[in-house]
Formats: structure tokens, sequence, C-alpha cells
């Protein structure tokens, strides 16, 4: 077994647990669907970090091509992305004491700025990982930057205003759709 085998399994199992908690959190709101007050926004954003779960993981092997000498350091650097990516996916439904929440609405516009802090440092790591393995230049990101800039208006705005926040949500969720399809056809 060689070193991205080695990292690939704990890749895969960081992001297979963020997967299994979105997954985990969807059937509980199903399950108790007529106890729950559902929230549009909350929907969308966790299709979004669900869909970049799915993405890393997808994109994960082109490290195998990317990276010729694995250290600890950089196998950590990585799973840094999907550690972030787990806490995410984590925080997206109420566990522990909030367990039995049922307004997600609330729980959303509780939770949103550090859903937003954590999603902003994903892209700062996504940014870094593009610079120094894909060997782009930082205004190669200029994507990656707008969305960034697009999260911390939000959190240092404090951005309420539930349609800024669909409309925001409803935005990535069409460019991850986007970035999946261009990529398929790509591939083709």
């Amino acid at each position: 077994m060689d070193a991205f085998e080695y990292f690939v399994v704990m890749s895969s199992l960081i992001l297979g647990l963020g997967i299994a908690q979105i997954l985990m959190g969807f059937s509980d709101l199903v399950a108790h669907y007529q106890k729950v007050k559902f929230s549009l926004t909350h929907i969308i954003y966790a299709i979004v970090v669900f869909i970049i779960h799915l993405q890393d993981w997808w994109y994960s092997y082109q490290y195998s091509v990317q990276v010729e000498n694995w250290t600890l350091l950089l196998a950590l650097f990585l799973l840094s992305f999907h550690i972030v990516l787990f806490l995410q996916a984590r925080i997206l439904f109420p566990t522990g004491s909030r367990s039995h929440e049922t307004d997600m609405v609330k729980y959303y516009g509780e939770n949103w700025r550090l859903l937003y802090s954590l999603g902003s440092i994903a892209i700062v790591l996504a940014i870094l990982k593009n610079i120094f393995l894909s060997g782009l230049t930082i205004g190669e990101n200029y994507l990656q930057l707008i969305y960034l800039g697009a999260y911390i208006v939000f959190i240092v705005l404090n951005v309420k205003n539930f349609y800024a926040h669909v409309i925001f949500v409803t935005l990535q969720l069409m460019i991850w759709i986007l970035v999946i399809v261009s990529d398929q056809y790509i591939l083709r």
C-alpha cells in the first residue's frame, strides 16, 4: 500500500462520517416531519454541504497524480479540509442536548454564522490546496475568492434577512450543480 492509499483511507473515512451526519440529519427530519418546522434555507444549505463532500471525495483521487512525496504534514493539511467539512455536517442538524429541536428555521438562524465561518475556512483551505498542489496563482482562484467574499459579507454584516440567505444558498447550489455537470461534460 502506497502513501496515497493510506491517505485516501483516512480521507474517505472523514468524508464518509460527514456524509453520514447529513443523511442521518435528513432522515431524522423526515421521520418526524409532522413535528418539524422546515427551513428552505437550511435544506438547501445542507444539500450544498453534501455536494461539497461528494465533490471533494471525487477530487481526492487527483492527489494520486498531483502529489509525489507524501509527508505527514501534507496529509494533515489535506485532511484539515475534510475535518472542516465534517464539522459543518455535524453542526447542520441538532444533536446532543438540542436533538429534539424541531424548529429548523430557528436552528438555522442561530447557527448560520458558525456554518458560514466553517465554509469560509474551507474555502481558504481550498485556495491554499489550489496554490500549493495544483500550481494555480491567487488570481486564478478568483471564483473561490468571490465565494469567500460573499461568506465574509454575510458574517461581518450579520445579515439576517431571510430572502438574502435563500438567494445566497440557492446560488451556491446552482453553482455546485454547474460544477458537477460541467465536470461530467468535460470527462466525456
